[in-house]
């Protein structure tokens, strides 16, 4: 199969005029959503641009000591990210989330780098870094439902979880995390059974753009999506595990 085709600057340029649709009717609708595209639009491609030019630097260098760096970086962002999406206290439930995602990555990454794709070296930033990215990316959305399902149901029902605390259950906050590990992995259960009958996957179409053959393009998407099920749930699980420890006082009030 042949190689991608190039886009000129020139041609994206012109697309991005395209972004004057949604833009007129905002403005039509009254919506107030025009600074907020233009914004979110021009932070996508400055931050995309920045990560482009890192990237390549990256893939020439070839050094486990600044991949890991980046990976730092990436763990970092998205813990920040999930603790104030998911509208909880910073200090108190951030080092349990990078707890999480660092505890699916080092499960993951060594044994799909290594073990299926075969990269030679494992860490190869060529695929470490957007394989990575991608598992950090599904954690991120994993672990917002987990812990923002769990907080609030726990902040509800307190009195549900004041209950089992008398009746002398050994864990009384399990029913909270069952609860909240099934909100989290429900879209990953909904996307693996409908994936390819009502939409190809991102990873699998950017592939077979970029010339690579269907079924090879296809393997990559199952083994990527199993990866992605098992760091979400890794991680979901690890980060309410380890939270859950320090949430209450002796009492069992919630303190976060």
């Amino acid at each position: 199969m042949n190689e991608a085709l190039n886009i000129s600057n020139l041609a994206m340029g012109g697309f991005y005029l395209l972004l004057l649709i949604p833009l007129l009717l905002f403005h039509r609708w009254q919506l107030g959503l025009g600074r907020a595209v233009v914004v979110a639009a021009l932070r996508m491609t400055l931050q995309l641009a920045v990560v482009g030019l890192y990237l390549q630097a990256l893939f020439e260098f070839q050094n486990l000591g600044l991949n890991v760096l980046w990976l730092t970086v990436m763990i970092v962002v998205a813990g920040y990210s999930i603790c104030r999406r998911a509208e909880v206290k910073l200090k108190a439930v951030m080092p349990a989330v990078i707890a999480g995602q660092v505890v699916a990555l080092l499960v993951i990454l060594p044994a799909l780098l290594a073990g299926v794709i075969q990269a030679d070296p494992w860490w190869q930033a060529q695929y470490m870094i957007p394989v990575a990215g991608m598992l950090l990316g599904n954690c991120l959305t994993a672990n917002v439902l987990a812990i923002e399902r769990w907080y609030s149901g726990l902040k509800e029902k307190q009195n549900e979880y004041q209950f089992y605390m008398a009746m002398g259950a050994p864990n009384p906050a399990q029913p909270f995390i069952k609860t909240a590990i099934k909100t989290a992995l429900a879209p990953q259960l909904a996307s693996m059974t409908t994936l390819g009958i009502v939409s190809l996957p991102g990873m699998m179409t950017g592939q077979i753009l970029g010339g690579t053959e269907p079924l090879l393009a296809v393997k990559y998407q199952l083994v990527i999506m199993v990866a992605i099920f098992i760091s979400a749930t890794l991680s979901a699980a690890t980060s309410l595990a380890v939270v859950s420890r320090y949430a209450f006082n002796r009492y069992g009030q919630l303190i976060i």
